[in-house]
């Protein structure tokens, strides 16, 4: 089971590479600029703050994935509260995917478009999933 969560883990790195590198795009994409551009000075200051944190932690998530897969599954009480902390933060997102956001009313519906969301709805599954097999292998549960 050890295996298959650092390989889990590498591939869950690897993809929030891509989800970072993909998020680039999406202010173009969605029109940020046209959008925008009704809000205050002051909103719009915000907007573009919350979503470098946003992509920051996602570039974070990724290192940790990445570079700390050991501490990750040490067990500890830090690595159990990132952990814990890292699958609520997908969960809601994963939630936010399928109930929360409404993606017809701000995206053209083509092919591509429709790919993307599949593309990102498996992720976030996937994410959950990792996520949660790792809190269970950190609480005992997968060890041998």
């Amino acid at each position: 089971m050890k295996e298959l969560l650092e390989i889990g883990l590498q591939i869950g790195g690897w993809s929030l590479v891509l989800l970072c590198i993909g998020s680039l795009a999406i202010p173009k994409a969605l029109g940020w600029r046209d959008h925008l551009v009704a809000l205050p000075p002051l909103m719009r200051e915000l907007w573009w703050t919350y979503s470098i944190y946003i992509l920051s932690s996602h570039a974070f998530f990724a290192v940790l994935l990445l570079a700390f897969d050991d501490w990750l599954m040490s067990g500890t009480g830090a690595a159990k509260a990132m952990n814990v902390f890292m699958l609520l933060w997908w969960g809601i997102r994963l939630w936010l995917q399928f109930f929360g956001f409404d993606f017809a009313a701000v995206t053209v519906q083509n092919r591509f478009n429709t790919i993307a969301k599949q593309i990102l709805s498996a992720l976030f599954i996937g994410l959950v999933v990792l996520l949660a097999g790792l809190l269970c292998w950190n609480l005992g549960m997968l060890k041998p």
